[in-house]
């Protein structure tokens, strides 16, 4: 009797647990219902360490793809896939989003697609063109374009407001009359009808030096009405960056837009130490209820035209009237005088800190520096006119000396900023110095007088491009064009190295930022910001934008002397569910789209 009902208790013990381990499992796979998909995919990515882009840990898993979007993330059955890409041992992150590029030049004419292979070999798969205030005018055309042809990444892009005043007032040095504010006005509009992100600024060139604040705030709220965010390359970004963030600040508060400030950075030796305080202008927006983020590239050195060295108000006009300004001999005194005491004020002695990329009218200045440039020039001159003057008369000469010596006495007696217990200075200690930089400046103009020339300036400290890259919403931008491998230029290294040097020398040797943290500012807070939909994330029903790389061997190999170098350790990058680079080589499909401001 015992033992029946203890064979009974012990059977009836069984079955309950039975039925509770039934029920366990029944309820496991219901929960993993989402991460177990048996239906038919285009691609499969296996075994990959998956960052979702949003700062989380990685984790272990495949990713199933069906008509260019993200259909499983968890467990997909070999037998769904129509194709498969084993990641072991790698990352597969979304495709990285390069907030900042200038594209336009680059758009093919015809029916050609539009080609990216810097871009693609980085990682990237969607890029922000039509920035620091230049884009193309028609942003119905470029899209329609680009959608027709083919092109290998995603493009957005911002309307320019230099693209926008050149095209009403030219390069004129005025205020606009209210009926050409009107027609700015319509432009701004229209374009943002048609899908631009929003208005794009750049105020250290010509003609966007020329506009106030006022006009600003006026396009501002133009794209501000349609849902935009106004981009700017800010008004200066050495000697007097504090009051160009805070105008780019005022413009976001006046128009009720939030801002976004380009290349954020602490331009000219006299200005190293200054990101800190430059960062608590934007943390002092934020706390007035003004949305501002930043961007950066991950060098010390800058790039873009030579012109930037001269007095905006030099280059006012067509270009005839600025090459006949250049050469009168009384407006050079002024301009040379006005280059030389900023130059000195920005903490150099000369203009060794400037290298030439690519220059038109002789490409044999490629590579070199002012000074090694203006002495070839000097010796040329002298071989072709042994006795006459290279560049301007005696009399122009010490006038600009004059005038130099004066400034800079007067520039001394203003304290430089203090960095490491140390004093930086850069001014000149005599007639002589000022005659060698003079004949530099006198350089300058001759080439832009010959068509001007693409420059890289090595103007920043890593101390301050650390602590940019450590505040807590920056983004990553290459400022880059499309990069030719068949070029005689010698062009900045961020063009090809960007995302990757974030990744190798910021994140694995100097750990300044997590790869998790990285991986998101490359991926989904740029997609945030921008308003870039369904894209910066791997989850479902977002697009396949991914990059598969090795965490112990990406790296950066472009340099200032070997720029075109292509970056090691990205494996594969799909977008739109389509592989467009395997194996170390593009497969020539050209899958990207449009993205429009929705």
């Amino acid at each position: 009797m015992i033992a029946r009902f203890t064979i009974r208790k012990v059977l009836t013990a069984g079955l309950i647990a039975a039925f509770c381990a039934g029920l366990v499992v029944f309820f496991y796979l219901w929960l993993l219902r989402p991460y177990v998909y048996v239906e038919p995919c285009d691609l499969v990515i296996r075994n990959g360490l998956v960052l979702d882009g949003l700062g989380n840990p990685a984790f272990r898993a495949d990713i199933g793809i069906r008509d260019g979007r993200i259909v499983a993330i968890g467990s997909v059955k070999k037998t769904s896939a129509e194709r498969t890409i084993d990641a072991e041992g790698q990352i597969v992150a979304p495709g990285f989003i390069d907030v900042h590029t200038h594209i336009e030049r680059n758009l093919p004419e015809g029916s050609r697609p539009f080609n990216a292979p810097n871009f693609i070999y980085q990682g990237v798969t969607t890029i922000v063109t039509g920035n620091c205030g230049t884009s193309v005018l028609s942003m119905k055309d470029m899209f329609k374009r680009l959608r027709r042809n083919g092109s290998q990444v995603n493009v957005a892009s911002f309307i320019g407001h230099n693209t926008i005043r050149r095209k009403v007032m030219k390069t004129e040095n005025r205020e606009p009359t209210s009926q050409e504010l009107e027609k700015m006005r319509n432009l701004v509009s229209k374009a943002m009808k048609q899908g631009s992100l929003g208005l794009s600024t750049g105020l250290s060139y010509v003609p966007g030096a020329y506009a106030k604040k006022e006009e600003l705030i006026t396009l501002a709220r133009v794209a501000a009405r349609n849902g935009g965010l106004y981009v700017s390359h800010i008004r200066d970004e050495g000697l007097r960056g504090d009051k160009a963030i805070e105008e780019a600040c005022e413009i976001g508060k006046g128009a009720s837009i939030p801002v976004h400030i380009s290349h954020f950075k602490a331009a000219g030796r006299s200005q190293w130490g200054t990101a800190e305080p430059r960062l608590a202008l934007v943390e002092q927006a934020l706390r007035d209820g003004i949305r501002v983020t930043i961007d950066q590239y991950p060098y010390t050195a800058s790039s873009t035209g030579l012109e930037i060295l001269v007095p905006s108000w030099a280059l006012a006009g067509e270009s005839s009237e600025v090459k006949g300004r250049l050469r009168n001999p009384k407006t050079r005194v002024r301009i040379r005088s006005e280059m030389l005491v900023q130059l000195h004020a920005s903490g150099w002695t000369d203009y060794s800190f400037a290298r030439i990329a690519y220059c038109s009218s002789s490409v044999s200045l490629n590579g070199l520096s002012i000074p090694q440039a203006t002495a070839l020039q000097v010796q040329f001159a002298q071989r072709q006119q042994p006795s006459a003057q290279t560049s301007g008369s005696v009399v122009t000469r010490l006038s600009t000396r004059q005038v130099v010596l004066k400034r800079v006495k007067d520039s001394r007696s203003n304290n430089l900023p203090e960095r490491q217990g140390q004093v930086v200075s850069g001014h000149p200690n005599s007639l002589t110095d000022i005659a060698s930089v003079e004949r530099q400046a006198d350089a300058i103009l001759d080439l832009i007088v010959k068509g001007g020339a693409q420059m890289v300036y090595f103007e920043m400290d890593d101390y301050d491009v650390v602590t940019i890259m450590k505040h807590t919403d920056t983004m990553f931008g290459s400022d880059s064009a499309v990069r030719s491998e068949n070029t005689e230029a010698v062009p900045h290294p961020r063009g090809m190295g960007t995302f990757p040097r974030v990744l190798s020398r910021y994140v694995r040797e100097d750990k300044v930022l997590s790869l998790e943290e990285a991986v998101r500012r490359m991926t989904s807070l740029p997609a945030k910001i921008f308003g870039i939909k369904d894209r910066g994330q791997i989850g479902k029903g977002y697009w396949a934008d991914l990059v598969i790389f090795s965490q112990e061997h990406i790296a950066d190999l472009a340099s200032y002397d070997d720029p075109l170098k292509h970056p090691q350790g990205i494996h594969g990058v799909v977008v739109n569910g389509v592989v467009v680079f395997e194996n170390d080589h593009l497969t020539g499909e050209t899958p990207g789209r449009p993205i429009r401001r929705e």
